[in-house]
């Protein structure tokens, strides 16, 4: 395996990202996002003041070629687009695949983006807040595709230990690519308000 796409650039696909780089500064990345960074993702995302109004993508191709020397070894690919279906989702998926093997990293913050992965059969791993749990990291052979979070309901990058919490779950979900990659093995889990792991499998 050496390419690694990430679907979504926002609290965790953004600062998994640059987990990931310092990593396998080796692979190649491909990041999908179509927002464009607004002043209320500089505390939890991987963006700075000057990046705002610059789409995600564009702007995770300047924080990383900014970083230390090893990050200049990587390639990193960006694309702008709002993925809406199944079928624009595989023309994403396989039209600069890698004949060895990919993985696919949904960090989509919507139910629908979510749902659009559950079909396929590759290597796909979501990571993501849900109202069933506070965060999952699960494999999509045993996903279940959560439902939106009502609006009524506190966005989590706008609770008191946000960014430590996002932290944590990035560093886990980092941890979890590695031993796959490493090791070909998938764990599952869930991440509830205590900072308590629970594994599904």
């Amino acid at each position: 395996m050496n390419q690694i796409y990430i679907f979504g650039l926002g609290a965790i696909g953004s600062n998994l990202l640059l987990q990931l780089v310092k990593k396998y500064p080796d692979f190649t990345f491909i990041g999908i996002d179509y927002d464009k960074v607004e002043e209320r993702n500089i505390l939890t995302q991987a963006y700075l003041t000057p990046h705002i109004g610059i789409l995600k993508t564009h702007a995770m191709t300047a924080i990383l070629g900014l970083n230390s020397p090893a990050f200049r070894k990587f390639g990193y690919s960006p694309i702008s687009v709002k993925v809406e279906s199944e079928n624009q989702l595989c023309e994403i998926m396989f039209k600069n695949a890698s004949t060895k093997g990919n993985l696919y990293i949904d960090c989509f913050d919507n139910a629908f983006g979510r749902k659009l992965f559950k079909a396929r059969n590759d290597d796909i791993l979501h990571i993501g807040f849900s109202p069933q749990y506070t965060a999952e990291i699960i494999w999509n052979e045993n996903y279940t595709s959560p439902n939106d979070i009502p609006e009524d309901q506190d966005d989590i990058c706008e609770m008191p230990d946000a960014v430590p919490f996002i932290n944590f779950v990035v560093s886990l979900a980092c941890m979890n690519i590695s031993n796959f990659i490493a090791n070909n093995v998938k764990k599952d889990l869930i991440i509830t308000d205590k900072y308590r792991i629970k594994e599904l499998n």
